[in-house]
């Protein structure tokens, strides 16, 4: 088992490893991040006032959907999904069984993304992003983008999930005075699910004054 875990969490980060174009060099300097998954059994709750969208499914890693247990299906318009088989198991080795979904969730959803700014004071911000799965994850690749009056850059977060379901990370930026500043998860930030989904962003955003 430990060995198909490194071997799914490695075939994972190699698919979430998307290049993405940078915003160009700024003049703000982050000052720290932090970046941690986060336990709990209940659904975690996301800062107030985050603006918060749903991830969507976009696409299958046959090698870590195969490894767990599920087979990989190709729909008459190519798009892939995946199905259980009868040797599919949760990551704790216990037989798969599906989640009940509620009767208004949108089919193809696997869970919620979001992201919010606020400024701390001293022309500094800090901005808070991260994701709630509907099911564990084995790696995840994420990126924001920000931009105010002085410039822009980006962050970026990635590497093995542990199979949480959980992620939470902060990013605090030096700005060269007060300004209006905008941040977004860049959409082709996304996360390995355990049974070889990928799920992708759905590039949530804020805006908030720095002072």
């Amino acid at each position: 088992m430990q060995s198909l875990f490194r071997s799914a969490i490695t075939a994972g980060i190699a698919a979430c490893a998307l290049a993405v174009a940078g915003t160009g060099i700024a003049q703000a300097a982050p000052s720290a991040d932090r970046s941690a998954p986060v336990t709990q059994a209940s659904k975690y709750l996301p800062p107030a006032g985050a603006k918060i969208v749903k991830m969507t499914v976009g696409g299958v890693d046959r090698k870590v959907a195969e490894s767990h247990g599920f087979k990989v299906v190709t729909a008459p318009d190519g798009s892939q999904r995946v199905v259980p088989t009868a040797s599919a198991t949760n990551p704790d080795g216990t037989p798969y069984h599906a989640e009940v979904r509620p009767q208004n969730e949108v089919t193809g959803n696997c869970g919620d993304s979001y992201l919010y700014i606020h400024s701390v004071g001293g022309y500094v911000s800090e901005i808070e992003t991260g994701f709630d799965l509907d099911m564990g994850a084995v790696a995840y690749h994420w990126k924001v983008n920000r931009s105010d009056h002085w410039g822009s850059d980006s962050h970026s977060w990635g590497g093995g999930l542990g199979v949480d379901e959980h992620w939470h990370g902060e990013w605090d930026v030096h700005s060269g005075g007060k300004t209006w500043e905008t941040a977004g998860v860049v959409p082709a930030s996304n996360v390995l699910l355990w049974d070889g989904e990928i799920c992708h962003a759905g590039a949530p955003s804020d805006t908030t004054w720095v002072f």
